[in-house]
């Protein structure tokens, strides 16, 4: 889609095409278009000179030419236009079309992407110029205006699905419903979950857990004038305040350098186009992290020698976010001695520094080393605290099983703080859970511990008897209590459901409900039949772990495959002695 220069208003993109230079037009009220609000033609002409036509078109673009819904140079939006196309058309005198525009209109907000020349988004490696408007609804004002970067992300997402999720960068950190300032905005599409709830669901419940969970909120998403349908707009997970709040090696390593460009120009060693490309030589090669030895241009420069910082202890600072995968995807990765892919996405060129690449190859392989089990089961476990936050261990894994993970082993995020030890989070990527059609929708097995395919954290953790325990109190006090009064009749579940309602469907008629070439093989389902059978998997699910968590015993017994907890409760059915600790049979310590 091209627009015409001259009459290009930026806060008044929508899918649309000017037809004339003179007179202008513009459409006003469409930055939160809602039931109620009133769309109206604005001119530097006088409006009663010309005729006007309302007609209304479906997610696909096509427009009944013939039904015309106003014929006044204003419209009134109903609950009957949500998820349609509303178009204006203005004629002359002599019947002429002089001029159209186009929007679309949701309980949602709406996010009008129109990148250059209309080039489409078709890689993950390269960012595409755009312009962006979020248009706002009834809950929220309109939330950008500007430009941004645009490129393709995810994995099966990106390669399987139709409808494929995107990454934006904005031109400046700005504070999207609240969530926070930041450039970095992923688009999730819901193409696989089909009530689009999955991904939500999961955060709330890991913030109630005390995990990290990422702020997320439904849009519709307009892309060079066609309708993409219902999106995830979300918080990228990546080191930053207002996500993964630790210690940024990359953001450190830009301060030090302005400090020392600064020093340097002054001495009139660099000029003023130096500055970018030493930031971009620290960020990239961290080597002088721990040697304090800056080379730049032929030259060696010791930070010592300009009052720079040059002794970073890098066994207590952190800043290290990790993300296990089946495969690499980063530039910086390694495998652990039980076999887990770990990807490290900060700071992304870790490889460039030895020493910090083999601290935390060996934070986790000292985590594995104190808390897995051997291949034979036998329990080797000493003290898992010292390595790991045992908190986040069992929040990340009481998320995951309770909603049904089907793909425990890939896209899950942990990190290294300033106390040194890994903690699990932030949860991420649940489309493939609870019921979809990609993961089995039986409610009565543990999803986690039974997934044997490819490393699993989880399958490893639960013979320690703190571990259970915790899991058990997580449950009953925190876990079940909310996710019941999510899942009630007038819980926040429904709620939600019914404000998306329009748009999952819009998604339905967008993109079908599965195509038959998916594997396995998938049952065409709507976003109605999803919701209710996410929701019913939710609840048999949470009924049969709630039997599992009759007691500590009854949990651990009830893994069969960790033998060692069976052995011990089965043929000791008295205190125990373990790691020079005491418990009981139900696994709790006796101080």
């Amino acid at each position: 889609m091209r627009w015409n220069a001259a009459i290009f208003v930026f806060f008044f993109v929508c899918a649309g095409l000017c037809l004339a230079q003179e007179p202008l037009f513009a459409l006003k009220g469409d930055e939160q278009p809602t039931v109620g609000s009133l769309l109206s033609l604005a001119s530097d002409v006088d409006v009663s000179e010309y005729t006007f036509k309302w007609i209304k078109g479906d997610a696909l673009g096509a427009f009944d030419e013939e039904t015309v819904l106003s014929d006044a140079s204003s419209y009134t939006i109903s609950e009957a236009d949500y998820e349609h196309w509303l178009r204006i058309i203005v004629y002359d005198n002599a019947g002429d079309s002089i001029f159209a525009r186009d929007t679309w209109i949701s309980k949602l907000p709406v996010l009008y992407i129109e990148t250059e020349d209309g080039n489409p988004v078709a890689t993950k490696e390269y960012y595409v110029t755009a312009n962006l408007r979020i248009q706002g609804n009834e809950e929220y004002e309109q939330q950008y205006l500007g430009k941004t970067q645009i490129k393709g992300r995810g994995n099966s997402s990106w390669n399987t699905y139709p409808q494929k999720p995107y990454k934006l960068k904005l031109d400046k950190k700005t504070t999207l419903f609240g969530f926070g300032k930041s450039k970095h905005w992923v688009l999730i599409s819901n193409f696989n979950d089909k009530c689009a709830l999955r991904n939500y669901v999961a955060s709330q419940l890991a913030k109630e857990l005390g995990i990290i969970g990422m702020e997320m909120t439904w849009v519709d998403v307009v892309l060079n004038g066609e309708a993409k349908g219902c999106y995830m707009l979300s918080q990228q997970v990546r080191v930053d305040k207002n996500s993964v709040d630790i210690f940024d090696w990359e953001e450190e390593a830009e301060a030090v350098a302005e400090a020392l460009y600064s020093t340097l120009m002054v001495e009139g060693v660099l000029d003023a186009d130096d500055k970018k490309a030493l930031e971009d030589k620290m960020t990239s090669n961290l080597a002088w992290i721990t040697d304090g030895i800056v080379t730049f241009k032929g030259q060696t420069y010791n930070l010592s020698d300009y009052g720079l910082k040059n002794d970073y202890d890098i066994n207590h600072l952190g800043g290290y976010l990790f993300e296990a995968q089946k495969t690499f995807n980063e530039t910086t990765s390694f495998s652990t001695q039980k076999g887990v892919n770990i990807d490290i996405h900060t700071p992304e060129s870790l490889f460039t520094n030895n020493e910090m690449l083999t601290y935390v190859t060996d934070v986790w392989n000292n985590f594995e080393a104190e808390c897995c089990l051997s291949p034979s089961y036998s329990y080797n476990g000493k003290d898992i605290a010292k390595y790991a936050d045992m908190q986040s261990m069992v929040g990340i894994w009481l998320v995951n099983e309770i909603m049904g993970q089907g793909d425990p082993t890939n896209s899950r995020f942990s990190y290294v703080p300033d106390d040194g030890k890994l903690h699990f989070g932030p949860v991420w990527d649940f489309d493939h859970s609870s019921a979809c059609w990609s993961t089995s929708s039986g409610a009565n097995d543990f999803y986690t511990l039974v997934n044997k395919e490819t490393y699993s954290y989880f399958q490893y953790w639960f013979p320690d008897p703190i571990l259970c325990e915790m899991a058990y109190d997580a449950y009953w006090d925190v876990a079940l209590p909310f996710m019941m009064d999510y899942l009630s009749s007038d819980g926040e579940m429904n709620e939600k459901y019914a404000f998306i309602k329009e748009a999952c469907e819009t998604n339905d008629i967008l993109w079908g409900t599965y195509p038959s070439k998916m594997y396995p093989p998938a049952e065409p389902r709507t976003a109605e039949e999803d919701y209710d059978k996410f929701k019913n998997f939710l609840l048999d699910h949470l009924r049969w772990l709630g039997m599992q968590f009759e007691s500590v015993e009854m949990f651990m017994g009830a893994t069969n495959h960790i033998t060692w907890a069976r052995k011990v409760l089965q043929s000791n059915r008295v205190n125990f002695l373990w790691n020079d600790c005491k418990y009981s049979i139900d696994g709790k310590r006796i101080k």
